[in-house]
């Protein structure tokens, strides 16, 4: 199973007034590197959605384990896999490094979507081709 590794430099704007990296940014570090993920597997947004009629992978449930702080300044590394795969979801599971140690531990649960036959506003879930599972391999 592929591995991907998305580095991340923590800016003051992703901190609190303690320097600390405030936690929500870890869940947008996560959808970063879910896109640089796929990316880096040539299905990017783009082609998902030309190929695959996929507008997006809509996030069904995400979490995260906050092990120890990240720091203004501080280099860290987002390594994200693929955890699990259903019929029409995914999990990606995320850690993040900061030097020698983790400092978070979480994933993501998306659906694989397209858009709704009689709805525009709404997606369906479909099920995930098995070139796309494979390209993961």
């Amino acid at each position: 199973m592929k591995t991907h590794k998305y580095t991340v430099n923590v800016h003051w704007g992703d901190t609190d007034p303690a320097k600390i990296v405030f936690y929500p940014n870890y869940f947008a570090w996560f959808d970063e590197a879910t896109r640089f993920f796929f990316e880096s597997v040539n299905l990017d947004w783009d082609t998902l959605m030309k190929t695959y009629n996929v507008p997006g992978l809509p996030i069904v449930e995400a979490n995260a384990r906050f092990l120890a702080p990240s720091w203004f300044r501080d280099v860290i590394v987002v390594e994200s896999s693929i955890g699990q795969w259903n019929d029409k979801t995914f999990r990606v599971d995320h850690k993040v490094i900061n030097g020698d140690k983790t400092a978070v531990e979480g994933y993501e649960v998306r659906v694989w979507s397209n858009p709704h036959p009689t709805d525009p506003r709404r997606f369906r879930a479909t099920s995930i081709p098995p070139e796309i599972k494979a390209a993961f391999e």
